[in-house]
């Protein structure tokens, strides 16, 4: 048990060594806090996404006031999950039982859970639903390219202050940044989370842009965004956030691609048949990305399917998935007839 429930004497002697050497990647501080690249990127990235959304009022009839409402909530609640989840999960560096649930709010020790960032903002939709009487579809298709954005931009910070994450690079003229990025051993690796950042660039840029039947913005950022996870995610090779041999991210986000999925076919109007049809074949990619995984851990298949092989069957049936999805999202928006 902690001294107390927030911990403080535990950290105490802990924190005073650490403020005494500097931070990686620290530019300068600020009354003796560092300021680090990775933080002045992120922050960049969420004026941007702010600006963004703001500019994209006009497209949505979605008042400026209902995006400053959404970002005053989404801000504190997408910290706090992220950081929530990220000292929940057993591969963290943070130990709740040892430290007390204060080290949660302690967010110049760093790591933040995506899967909670996004569930933060999912809940600060909903509450902005509430309070401006704005739907959360148009409330969410005026703010996710920009926040699109911003996971572009902390994507991008962590993989060029981080070592790389991805398996060994074995193609010589491919090794080279940004492609590759050194190992956690010195080797070369691939690069995922900056694949990763510009997947979600990709999805922001061409979604802010986007005018469409409400839900359509959205609905295809999240559907590349999360497709882009499930690919990049599936090469990660270190032990953080990790959920048994798989990435926790990517199994968020293929249940994320999953809920959307299952949502959309509810509502299109498709016959009984045709549904029926896009879920058993949804099933069977995703029973396949889960089998390629599992061949390149080397948990099944060893020595039969080339690690290679499997992470191409693996991105080909996440992009099959994402395509069904986003079928499937165009007939359940699509415009009613009169």
């Amino acid at each position: 048990m902690p001294d107390n429930l927030w911990g403080e004497d535990l950290l105490w002697e802990e924190e005073l060594s650490e403020l005494a050497e500097p931070a990686p990647g620290e530019l300068f501080r600020v009354f003796g806090l560092p300021v680090t690249v990775f933080s002045v990127l992120v922050t960049v990235g969420a004026v941007l996404a702010l600006v963004m959304a703001l500019r994209r009022t006009k497209r949505t009839g979605v008042s400026a006031n209902t995006v400053l409402w959404f970002a005053l909530l989404a801000l504190p609640l997408g910290t706090l999950l992220g950081r929530l989840l990220f000292c929940l999960n057993p591969w963290s560096t943070v130990d709740l039982a040892e430290n007390g649930f204060g080290v949660v709010f302690r967010l110049d020790r760093g790591g933040i859970g995506l899967a909670g960032v996004a569930c933060g903002a999912a809940l600060a939709g909903l509450f902005t639903k509430l309070i401006t009487k704005e739907g959360f579809v148009r409330v969410m298709d005026t703010v996710l390219p920009g926040l699109l954005i911003l996971l572009a931009f902390e994507r991008f910070a962590e993989g060029a202050t981080d070592n790389g994450t991805g398996l060994e690079a074995q193609v010589d003229a491919l090794r080279f940044f940004p492609l590759v990025r050194p190992g956690l051993y010195g080797e070369e690796v691939w690069a995922v989370n900056l694949f990763a950042a510009l997947t979600a660039l990709t999805a922001g840029l061409c979604t802010q842009f986007l005018c469409a039947p409400a839900g359509r913005a959205a609905g295809l950022g999240v559907i590349v965004t999360a497709c882009g996870q499930v690919i990049w995610e599936s090469i990660r090779r270190d032990d953080r956030m990790m959920l048994m041999m798989a990435s926790f991210l990517l199994v968020f986000c293929g249940v994320v691609l999953a809920a959307l999925f299952i949502t959309c076919l509810v509502k299109c109007g498709w016959p009984v048949w045709a549904r029926i049809l896009a879920g058993v074949c949804f099933l069977a990619l995703a029973g396949g990305t889960v089998v390629c995984q599992f061949a390149m851990e080397g948990k099944m298949l060893q020595g039969v399917m080339p690690v290679g092989t499997a992470f191409m069957l693996s991105a080909f049936a996440a992009v099959c998935m994402g395509v069904l999805c986003a079928v499937t999202l165009r007939s359940a928006t699509k415009p009613k007839e009169n």
